[in-house]
This record gives C-alpha cells, sequence and structure tokens, in this order.
C-alpha cells in the first residue's frame, strides 16, 4: 500500500511529466501566422489614436512645459498673505457669469481676478484704474528672490542637494547650521 506522502509525490512528478513541454523550447509549426497587435487605449479606435500620436509628433522637440501658466503676472504667497493682513488684498473668486456681465457692462475688468483676466495683480493691465501698492516681498519676488528659497531640503530651506558635488563634506553632512533648528 501506497501512504500518502509517497502518493503525492508520485502525482507531482506524473504532472511534471505530463507538463514537461512548459519548460522546453517553443515548437511551431511552418502554418501558423502569428499576429501583432498594437495598443490602443480604451474607448479610441485603432485610427483615432493614430491621429493623436501623428499630432503629438508634430509637436516633438518642443519645450511643452514651458506653456504653464502664463498670461498673468502674479505675485508670492508671502507677499500675498502680507497684502491681505493689511487689508490690500482679499480672497477673488470670479463671479457668475462674468463674461456677460463684462458685455453688457455690469461688471468692471478690474472687478474680474487678475488670473481669470490673465492681467496683472497690481492692476497694471487695466488703463484708468488705481493700481495696488507693491510691498517689499512683491519687489523681491519681481527681482528673482523667490529663487534662493527653492531648495529640496527637508526642512524646506538650506543648501539642497549638491548636484554636482562642489560643496564641502560638512555642509552636505549637515554640519552647518540650519535656520530654525540651530
Amino acid at each position: 500500500m501506497v501512504s500518502g506522502t509517497h502518493f503525492a509525490s508520485f502525482a507531482v512528478g506524473v504532472v511534471c511529466l505530463l507538463d514537461a513541454s512548459a519548460f522546453g523550447p517553443a515548437v511551431s509549426s511552418p502554418k501558423t501566422t502569428s499576429r501583432l497587435n498594437a495598443y490602443v487605449p480604451d474607448g479610441l479606435t485603432a485610427d483615432q489614436y493614430k491621429k493623436i500620436k501623428a499630432e503629438d509628433e508634430k509637436r516633438n522637440g518642443k519645450n511643452l512645459g514651458a506653456l504653464g501658466p502664463r498670461g498673468f503676472k502674479s505675485r508670492s504667497m508671502k507677499a500675498w498673505q502680507q497684502a491681505y493682513e493689511k487689508g490690500l488684498a482679499t480672497h477673488n473668486f470670479a463671479p457668475f457669469g462674468y463674461r456677460e456681465q463684462l458685455q453688457n457692462g455690469t461688471l468692471k475688468k478690474a472687478d474680474v481676478p487678475y488670473m481669470v483676466r490673465g492681467g496683472s495683480w497690481d492692476n497694471s493691465d487695466i488703463y484708468g484704474v488705481r493700481r495696488l501698492p507693491w510691498l517689499k516681498s512683491d519687489k523681491e519676488y519681481a527681482k528673482g528672490g523667490y529663487k534662493k528659497e527653492q531648495s529640496v531640503s527637508i526642512l524646506g530651506s538650506g543648501p539642497g542637494l549638491d548636484w554636482a558635488g562642489t560643496r564641502s563634506r560638512e555642509t552636505n553632512l549637515g554640519n552647518e547650521r540650519v535656520p530654525g533648528f540651530s
């Protein structure tokens, strides 16, 4: 009589022998043909996807990241917060149906937030309207002062990563003074 463990070993061996073709080289008959399929996103036909890819090829080589939000002149969050605390800035939302109201003359262009109208936060894009005053933080931001705050440091400021390997070991190891932690 065969014990349970011997029977299980025997059954595994038989299955392996019967399915040994899975471990051998693939054999194809000369009469069979293979069909190559291409990727097509769900919801599109092959022709629609081909048309989209052709349009993408036209854009190849262009810096599409430069498109970003443009058309309006913004200010830093720090400058907006300071202006808000002084009462010089408010939360701005475009009124519902503002385009029709602009056409009818019931709404002034200055009442539409600058990001919506594609203008400037200080109203310099609108003729005959009082311009908003620039704070010190606005002037620093406009000169490129925001670049000194751009850092990949986990603390939000500081030297960041030394991609070029030009700083001293002490600086990279964090032995220099870190604002707020030293």
